[in-house]
């Protein structure tokens, strides 16, 4: 009575049942968990195994003590390389590969700074010689404009307006005299400033363009040397386009252009050609003819077929009567 008492809730209501619910399944999972010996035999099957290959391991290890020792990695490939030593004899080296590729390596990444760093000089060049042509065509127009002002403004008077001002006021005249002495004279430098500024300008013009033909031509001859191209075959190209279409030689002299050369040379092919065509239709005129296989008539390959049967025995009465006919 007493234990049904205790596990059997009182009728206390609906919260006694749930407290009585509650406090049973808590303890039936802390039961569950405690001795719950599917889990105590595969904790310690697990510790069998590992306690097993350890001691396998160990004994792999003292049977090859070279297992645990790295592998010794291959000898590095060298190349022999000559180079120029301080005396400027020439020294064998052995270089290794890795070496070698290192060192391209580090030649083509120069060689591509080195490219770059000279396309932003040119660029920079370019840029210092555009605003120093600006600053100087202002200052020209701006001279021009100070010299028109101030003949403008001066009021210089005409030789006969200085005769009348002679005559009627020579105290004047002397002033106006020495006043247009040193407008003349300040003018006169303005004019000398203006055409000493033209002249380096025409200058500085002329170095550009003839600095820009000498570029131009060293990138034709490079680009014609790879043609095989030299002087004397050009001028045998200049020649032929002289006679052939009529170029004078100023035309011809101010091509720099490596791709219309090309065409000449082709052009000069060409007419060459052309001109052999006449010797090669007369040549091929005068060879003597193959002799032409004509087609036997039709009789005479039947007639051929019929002796043919015959002398071989298998002639027939049909082969007879062909034959009589």
């Amino acid at each position: 009575m007493d234990g049904h008492a205790e596990s059997a809730p009182e009728s206390g209501g609906l919260s006694d049942l749930a407290s009585f619910l509650d406090t049973h399944e808590d303890e039936s999972n802390v039961e569950t968990e405690a001795t719950n010996p599917a889990d105590e035999a595969t904790s310690e099957e697990a510790d069998t195994v590992e306690d097993a290959t350890d001691g396998q391991d160990e004994a792999d290890e003292s049977q090859d003590p070279e297992a645990g020792k790295d592998s010794e990695p291959a000898p590095e490939r060298k190349l022999k390389v000559t180079i120029k030593s301080e005396d400027g004899t020439e020294v064998t080296e052995e270089v290794a590969e890795t070496e070698l590729v290192k060192g391209y390596q580090r030649q083509s990444d120069y060689t591509k700074k080195t490219q770059a760093l000279a396309e932003r000089e040119s660029q920079a060049v370019e840029f210092l010689k555009t605003k120093h042509d600006e600053v100087r065509g202002h200052y020209l127009q701006q001279a021009e404009v100070t010299r028109a002002a101030v003949t403008q403004m001066a009021g210089i008077k005409t030789e006969a307006e200085m005769a009348d001002l002679a005559r009627d006021d020579p105290a004047q005249w002397v002033a106006e005299s020495q006043r247009q002495t040193a407008i003349t004279k300040y003018l006169s430098q303005l004019d000398q400033q203006i055409a000493g500024e033209k002249q380096a300008a025409q200058q500085e013009q002329a170095q550009r363009q003839q600095m820009a033909t000498k570029q131009l031509y060293e990138r034709a001859w490079g680009e014609l040397q790879k043609d095989g191209i030299d002087k004397p075959a050009l001028a045998k190209i200049y020649e032929s386009a002289h006679k052939a279409y009529g170029f004078t030689s100023d035309e011809l002299g101010n091509v720099y252009d490596p791709r219309l050369v090309r065409m000449m040379k082709d052009a000069q092919a060409y007419q060459t050609l052309k001109a052999q065509k006449p010797a090669v239709t007369a040549k091929a005129a005068a060879a003597p003819r193959l002799p032409t296989r004509q087609a036997q008539p039709a009789q005479e390959r039947k007639s051929q077929a019929l002796n043919a049967r015959f002398r071989s025995g298998r002639a027939s009465l049909n082969d007879l009567a062909q034959y009589i006919d």
